[in-house]
């Protein structure tokens, strides 16, 4: 029944509403008798009912007013008015409580911003045992403990409601059956007691309730307040009644590394399904919570304790997380201002047995928004890369189920998911656990983020265009273009979630901020490489040239609101890696004052060569430094592409196959890359990307000067050079169609060579690779959701057949086209039969042996095969040690300004 402004009861009048609930309306009065502010609870029909429940109700009400308790809503008195006087003129009446009006907000209305620090988790909790124990004493048992139900004052939590949900009616649980789960707690009126993610077992199944219900119930509120996660959760009440019957929900402390020692133990007590398992009274509870807030807190940092701890571990690594945890212990519990807080730095390092990705496989390592855990890219002894998690404050990390192939982690807004691509695809994955979810395709994807209004915006697509998609899932909207750069690269969300950082190239490269409601954009900073927002600055990465390899990471002073920069730059760290092919920097930061930059493997390779067994038949040219190997027509040279790592830039080199002289083709100082052998050996196509995106380039392997190809304005990498001569085919990088592939005319005159489409459709097509009589080419398509070998009739595209079946790429056939080889998608190296000619059938594809090739890209050539088929040369990892360790450095503003 709703009340009007001014309407009376009593001598109560109605000053607003607050609120409703399962129990009824509350609104904000003024008793006109004391002219004190009172909260008014009017109650439903179901304790308007017959003269023995309304004594009832009389007696209950009675005893609650006599509770006396700091952190107890106060009960003040119980009335009944006839209807007409509130409602005009209505018969039925109102019946009401009067309760002690209190300002500030529920603990459910705070528990949306996620969890509770450790000190008011303390606090509150020990408070609202208190009272629990001050009403238990006196027969009193509340029934309905949950968050809506404590409202957080200046003072201290308050607990409402005590007693009422007693005056209920028996439940009637066949209404589980009909009730979805949905957002908010659950409250079946009249049917079961109290709200079900915080019901007690004994409540679900119908039997008698007491204090313990209580204790059950406010466990299952600690857990939420500690983690900022419910205990129990479900898709449906019948569900979420199945797990509070039958599971366990996870340790506190695997939600929240942080929490308190001691709080797994005191909520997986008062969570015990059996009611003389848990706490048997409150007072016990209250205690021991009184103790853990005593003890369990660490005092504020000490220098000189902190260096007897260094003294006494065993290990750097035992001491970093000492230190960490107690660094973010004090903080947490406002122990230290922030100008108290002290700068630390320690090294990380994966658990034993783990090999990081570099950034250009994998990523950085990447620290949460609230600081507390790293996801990062590794690969076991199993041989599997996955998305791995660790906590600051432990040794230990754990693999995230079904994150093969995972790559470029970030994380959602609340801390709890982590977004990542694999397979072509957008995925997410709850830390918690659980398998991952599909968001969206998402092809060549170069890093995401994640708003607090769950919107991710990420870069993917032949022409690293921006989209954004709802973290729910859904079909990526591209964001148009400024106008000025065709590739936009690393996204960041500033925290108005609607405006975003990002790094644009080619025509002005540099950082610019744009919005999720417009097309334009706007330069901040001019030729830094990649930046993130972290609150009142912006970091970004500069250096000599956008080519460098190692960066310097800036803190840009900048205000998010006007997004504009608000003064001088300083140096937060030096020789930071930055990959300039994928633009992306090796640091990360989170909302709290935490840096983690580095990230780099120094990876030994070589040019390798191995027999169809995988056995190693020996190495060829210097080590770590040549790639993209391309055999000679008549086997006796290699063409590679050679890597400066101080510079990154790259020539096509040559290579003798039996003596291993050494002979520089390309001088231009850039990227030069991909060589392919014309079929007489006299000449090399390649690509380079001078002073436009990487084009193809003619150089005799005599010398003499290197001839433009044609003139594109897209990226382009030569993939063969048919036996006949007369074609080279290309993969060109189209905004539209992504990776398609096209040819050459080469027997045509020069002003007469212009480009023919070969496969241009909606999927990426790669590495299209002539078969010795001319009648097929080979290639890969992620046409079926991830890259697979096909065939196609050549030059005429009449006939296709898929040749691999789990996963393919890099197709090359032998010198008689009578077998194709590729590699499968877990590096193994896979040879299939086909008959040449024009009716071509291709046998089942059988493994040889698994490879540790060595590639930075999706699309970089990492193999090439001997005419007769039994002799493989790869690019092979032959050791890996990190050149640039992780960091980490607590609290880094502090070390502006010194």
């Amino acid at each position: 029944m709703a009340l009007t402004v001014g309407a009376r009861l009593g001598p109560y009048e109605i000053i607003s509403a607050i609120g409703a609930g399962g129990m009824g309306q509350v609104y904000k009065a003024r008793d006109t008798r004391l002219d004190r502010v009172v909260a008014i609870k009017i109650l439903g029909e179901q304790f308007a009912g017959d003269a023995d429940r309304r004594a009832r109700f009389e007696r209950e009400a009675h005893a609650v007013a006599a509770l006396n308790h700091p952190h107890i809503c106060h009960l003040h008195d119980v009335g009944e008015a006839p209807g007409g006087e509130a409602s005009g003129g209505k018969a039925e009446s109102i019946r009401f409580l009067v309760m002690e009006y209190l300002e500030g907000q529920t603990l459910e209305d705070r528990l949306v911003r996620g969890r509770l620090p450790a000190a008011d988790v303390l606090r509150y909790a020990v408070e609202l045992a208190d009272a629990l124990d001050h009403a238990h004493r006196r027969g009193l048992v509340h029934r309905d403990l949950k968050p809506g139900n404590v409202m957080l004052t200046k003072s201290g939590a308050k607990l409402l409601d005590f007693g009422i949900s007693r005056l209920q009616a028996r439940p009637d649980l066949t209404a589980l059956a009909t009730v979805t789960a949905g957002a908010g707690p659950l409250t079946a009126e009249g049917t079961v007691l109290g709200t079900y993610p915080y019901m007690a077992p004994e409540q679900l199944s119908g039997r008698d309730t007491d204090a313990r219900s209580d204790i059950f119930a406010f466990g299952a509120m600690l857990y939420e307040m500690a983690t900022g996660r419910r205990a129990f959760e479900g898709t449906t009440a019948a569900t979420l009644v199945g797990a509070i019957l039958h599971t366990d929900p996870p340790p506190v402390s695997a939600m929240q590394p942080l929490a308190p020692y001691g709080l797994d133990r005191v909520v997986s007590r008062c969570l015990a399904k059996d009611p003389d398992d848990r706490w048997q009274t409150a007072r016990d509870l209250m205690l021991e919570l009184k103790w853990i807030a005593e003890h369990a807190v660490p005092p504020p940092f000490d220098r000189k304790r902190d260096k007897k701890l260094a003294l006494l571990a065993s290990t750097a690594a035992a001491v970093a997380v000492v230190a960490v945890a107690a660094l973010a212990f004090t903080i947490a519990n406002g122990r230290l201002s922030p100008a108290e807080e002290p700068i630390v730095r320690l090294p990380f390092s994966p658990p034993d047995g783990l090999t990081t990705a570099d950034v250009s496989t994998g990523g950085a390592v990447t620290i949460s928004p609230d600081g507390q855990r790293l996801v990062f890219v590794a690969t076991g002894d199993d041989g599997r890369q996955l998305l791995w998690v660790r906590p600051l404050d432990s040794l230990d990390a754990r693999p995230l189920p079904e994150t093969d192939g995972g790559n470029f982690p970030f994380w959602s807004a609340d801390n709890r998911t982590v977004g990542f691509f694999a397979q072509g695809k957008l995925k997410k994955i709850q830390i918690a656990g659980g398998p991952p979810q599909t968001v969206c395709d998402a092809l060549q994807p170069r890093g995401g983020t994640w708003s607090r209004d769950d919107a991710i915006v990420f870069s993917a697509g032949a022409g690293y265009e921006l989209y954004r998609v709802p973290a729910g899932g859904g079909v990526a909207t591209a964001i148009p273009a400024d106008g000025f750069n065709q590739e936009r690269l690393r996204p960041s969300f500033l925290p108005d979630g609607r405006h975003f950082v990002y790094y644009g190239r080619p025509q002005q490269h540099g950082i610019y901020v744009a919005s999720l409601d417009s097309s334009g954009a706007t330069l901040l900073l001019k030729d830094y490489v990649a930046a993130a927002y972290a609150p009142g600055y912006l970091l970004a990465l500069k250096g000599t040239s956008e080519g460098s390899a190692y960066m310097t990471l800036l803190a840009e002073p900048f205000d998010p609101e006007r997004r504009e920069l608000t003064g001088a730059a300083e140096a937060v760290a030096d020789r930071i890696y930055y990959d300039s092919l994928l633009s992306f920097g090796a640091f990360s930061v989170s909302e709290t004052g935490t840096l983690v930059y580095g990230n780099v493997k120094r990876r030994t390779t070589h040019l390798m060569w191995f027999d169809r067994g995988g056995k190693a038949l020996g190495k060829l040219g210097s080590s770590g430094v040549s790639s993209q190997p391309a055999l000679s027509p008549d086997e006796r040279t290699v063409a590679v592409s050679r890597l400066d790592p101080e510079t990154q830039d790259s020539d096509v080199w040559l290579i003798d196959a039996t003596g291993g002289i050494e002979t520089r083709v390309t001088s231009y100082g850039s990227i030069n890359f991909d060589p392919v052998w014309s079929p007489d050996g006299s000449w090399i196509v390649f690509a380079s990307p001078r002073g436009a995106p990487p084009n193809l380039y003619l150089k005799a392997t005599s010398g003499g000067p290197e001839t433009l190809l044609f003139q594109s304005s897209f990226v382009n990498h030569p993939t063969d050079w048919s036996r006949d001569g007369r074609f080279i085919v290309y993969a060109t990088q189209h905004p539209k169609t992504g990776w398609d592939l096209m040819r050459v005319p080469m027997t045509a005159s020069e002003t007469d060579r212009k480009p023919e489409p070969l496969l241009q459709s909606t999927f990426n097509e790669h590495f299209g690779r002539v078969s010795p009589d001319g009648r097929w080419l080979a290639y890969m398509s992620d046409e079926s959701g991830t890259y697979e070998v096909y065939v196609q009739t050549f030059p005429a595209p009449e006939a296709k057949r898929r040749i691999s079946t789990s996963g393919g790429r890099e197709p090359a056939w032998s010198g008689d086209g009578r077998e194709l080889f590729y590699v499968a998608a877990d590096d193994t190296l896979m040879a299939v039969s086909v008959n040449p000619g024009a009716n071509l059938q291709p046998g089942a594809p059988t493994p040889l042996f698994k490879t540790r090739l060595s590639r930075n890209m999706l699309h970089e050539l990492s193999y090439t095969v001997s005419r007769d088929g039994q002799r493989f040369l790869i690019n092979t990892i032959t050791e890996e040690s990190a050149s640039v360790p992780t960091k980490i450095i607590f609290n880094w503003p502090a070390a502006l300004g010194k």
